[in-house]
C-alpha cells in the first residue's frame, strides 16, 4: 500500500514538473494594441479640477486634415480630422480664424496656415 502511494506521489510530481517546464517554454509575443488613430478609451477625459483634457497638443501640421466645410458667411463649420469645427476653435495648438468655401486658416502663434480642400476626382 506505501509503494502505492509513493507513486501516485512521483506521477503527480511528474506531471506538475513537466505543466511548469511546458509553461515556461512557451513563447509568449508581445502584445500591441493599434489604436486606429483614436483616443486611447482609459485615458481621462476630465481633469480631477473639472477641466477638460485634450490629449491634441502635439499635433503638427501635416497630421491635419480637412475633410469638409459647409460654408455660410457668419457661421461656417469645418471638419477636420473627423471632429466639427467652428472660427475661434482650436484643434491641437492651431486655431481657427477663418474660412473660405474651399479652405480653413489656422494660426498658431504668429503662423498662418492655410488648409484647402483636396478635389474629387
Amino acid at each position: 500500500m506505501n509503494t502505492k502511494i509513493q507513486q501516485y506521489i512521483y506521477i503527480i510530481f511528474f506531471l506538475g514538473i513537466c505543466t511548469f517546464v511546458q509553461a515556461e517554454e512557451m513563447n509568449f509575443e508581445d502584445f500591441y494594441y493599434d489604436d486606429h488613430s483614436r483616443r486611447d478609451p482609459m485615458w481621462s477625459l476630465v481633469s480631477s479640477g473639472g477641466s477638460i483634457l485634450t490629449y491634441e497638443s502635439d499635433l503638427d501640421i501635416s497630421d491635419l486634415n480637412l475633410e469638409g466645410i459647409i460654408y455660410e458667411s457668419n457661421n461656417s463649420i469645418a471638419i477636420i480630422n473627423g471632429k466639427v469645427l467652428k472660427t475661434g476653435d482650436k484643434i491641437g495648438q492651431y486655431v481657427i480664424t477663418d474660412m473660405t468655401e474651399t479652405s480653413v486658416v489656422l494660426m498658431n502663434g504668429r503662423q498662418r496656415f492655410v488648409l484647402k480642400l483636396k478635389k474629387e476626382e
